[in-house]
């Protein structure tokens, strides 16, 4: 246990969202790596450095998280244990810390090729191996959230990515010598991990976090549906990353970190959006369905696309990696989701479903600098990509289609909340306490019988414990007289006689009497 009155136990309580806030920063440390804002010099003419560590931080990352699926029991009592981040965190910025000291105006002119060649593959390797752990830490605690809060919490962590990216674009440039990286690029890549290691590590403060013992740690008690996606996953990352990767290898790096600009800016936009959806939308959830056809047909789209605009191809190819991050940042909702409704652990779900995303990333890249070209040389561009744009549709519509995700999301018990009702009742935080994520959501039977009881002792109407059920789901008047099908004013009639009868004097009230009768029952 630990203290309640030190300074981190009251910063937690008075910020629940701080924790979680440990993606973010994660996030930001993978984009600022993979894009070169924060450690090229200017001595770097094309994208070969770049290109090194996004193969290998990427695999590293990837194989991180998908080993770890190989030793659930043990891997989840390590991820367990808050002080894991802050060690992953340290070991992260190590890594940084060696790619920046081994580059060009530093240790490069002191050490043989090959050496300095080999050094910079083990500081990617570091980087994003401690970063994949942290990573793994995440999903732990973000699998034990109601879906709304995922939702949120996952929008503000892009904008802490994109804030993060313009800090470093916008700081001075003053460098410690002069051509290499400068000292806010420095101070930024080698800290965000460290950042996101202790805002992990934060999590030990917050009370109510808790996570059920008895997860399942077995892959088949994961839907065949999980499998199709992540096959789908494998090869969208792969393919989009190739893309990006063909294009970038040709462009100059001032080319390259102009199109980054471009996609953080759009990301950025649309976690403002995806933020004011999730905390806007007052029944039912987000159709996570209709988003995934949609990314994969504008994908589709693009990439068929490309050899036809030459002169727009990178930017282009922007919006496709643009795409990927969409994709990305909906495919981490879902494992949220998935490991609260099918109460699996989080080391399966997003050692699979998110190293698959990383793996795919890193092979693709790998594949775009490497061998498309040389397909390029065996037939033309134009049906290069047709063949990868009907690879995607084809697993798009065939292999895991829009339908298939309600198999995803259904509960372990007949009785349990759906998906929708979850969301639905996220909109008054379930009494408070689904914000910080109890792990084991409140059984439909439960909440049905602490209905029935509050409306016994209290004297309801039929009509009345109708509104109460409403009510206690988180409806506001006019949706409540839409499902019931009377006037808004009669709504405001029965809710001023339960508000009386219940002694409260808000919704928020009537959901913490509701929630303490579940408790009872």
């Amino acid at each position: 246990m630990f203290d309640k009155n030190t300074f981190m136990a009251k910063l937690v309580r008075s910020w629940p969202a701080l924790p979680y806030m440990s993606l973010g920063a994660m996030l930001a440390a993978m984009y600022i790596a993979n894009s070169g804002t924060a450690w090229l010099s200017d001595n770097e003419m094309n994208g070969g450095n770049l290109s090194t560590l996004f193969i290998a931080a990427s695999l590293a990352s990837g194989c991180v998280m998908f080993l770890a699926t190989f030793r659930v029991p043990k891997a989840k009592a390590l991820l367990e244990r808050p002080s894991v981040s802050l060690w992953a965190g340290v070991v992260s910025a190590s890594g940084a810390l060696l790619v920046i000291i081994i580059g060009p105006y530093y240790l490069y002119n002191y050490l043989p090729e090959q050496c300095t060649a080999v050094l910079f593959m083990v500081g990617s390797i570091v980087f994003e191996a401690g970063l994949g752990l942290i990573g793994l830490r995440n999903g732990h605690l973000y699998g034990a959230l109601t879906p709304r809060y995922v939702i949120v919490y996952v929008g503000f962590s892009q904008l802490i990515v994109g804030a993060t990216f313009f800090i470093v674009v916008g700081s001075p440039t003053w460098a410690p010598i002069v051509g290499g990286p400068s000292l806010a690029g420095i101070v930024v890549f080698v800290g965000m991990p460290l950042v996101a290691g202790v805002l992990a590590y934060l999590s030990r403060f917050g009370e109510q976090v808790s996570h059920s013992p008895n997860k399942a740690t077995s892959r088949a008690s994961l839907p065949k549906s999980f499998w199709k996606l992540l096959a789908v996953v494998l090869v969208f990352s792969c393919i989009v990353s190739s893309v990006h990767a063909s294009t970038v290898a040709t462009a100059s790096i001032e080319e390259t970190l102009n199109g980054s600009r471009l996609v953080m800016l759009l990301r950025m936009a649309f976690a403002l959006g995806l933020i004011v959806v999730a905390t806007g939308t007052e029944s039912g959830g987000i159709r996570f369905g209709k988003i995934y056809s949609v990314v994969m047909v504008v994908s589709v789209g693009l990439v068929a696309c490309l050899p036809l605009v030459s002169m727009l191809q990178t930017m282009l190819s922007q919006i496709v990696s643009f795409a990927s991050v969409i994709f990305g940042l909906f495919l981490w909702c879902i494992l949220a989701f998935i490991v609260r409704q099918r109460k699996v652990s989080a080391v399966i779900v997003f050692g699979f479903g998110y190293g698959a995303y990383l793996l795919g990333d890193g092979i693709g890249w790998l594949f775009g600098v490497k061998g498309l070209a040389s397909l390029f040389d065996l037939m033309s561009d134009a049906f290069v990509y047709m063949i990868m744009a009907l690879i995607v549709l084809a697993c798009a519509f065939i292999i895991f289609s829009e339908r298939e995700f309600d198999q995803l999301f259904a509960p372990v018990k007949e009785g349990n909340p759906t998906l929708d009702e979850l969301f639905m009742k996220d909109l008054e935080g379930e009494g408070g306490r689904s914000l910080l994520g109890d792990d084991e959501p409140i059984k439909k039977g439960r909440f049905g019988f602490a209905i029935d009881s509050l409306a016994a002792t209290h004297q309801l109407s039929p009509r009345e414990t109708d509104v109460l059920r409403c009510l206690a789901m988180g409806y506001n008047s006019s949706t409540i007289a839409h499902k019931l099908s009377i006037s808004w004013n009669t709504v405001r009639t029965h809710v001023r006689n339960v508000y009386g009868k219940l002694g409260v004097h808000s919704q928020q009230e009537l959901i913490s009497l509701v929630d303490e009768q579940v408790d009872k029952d």
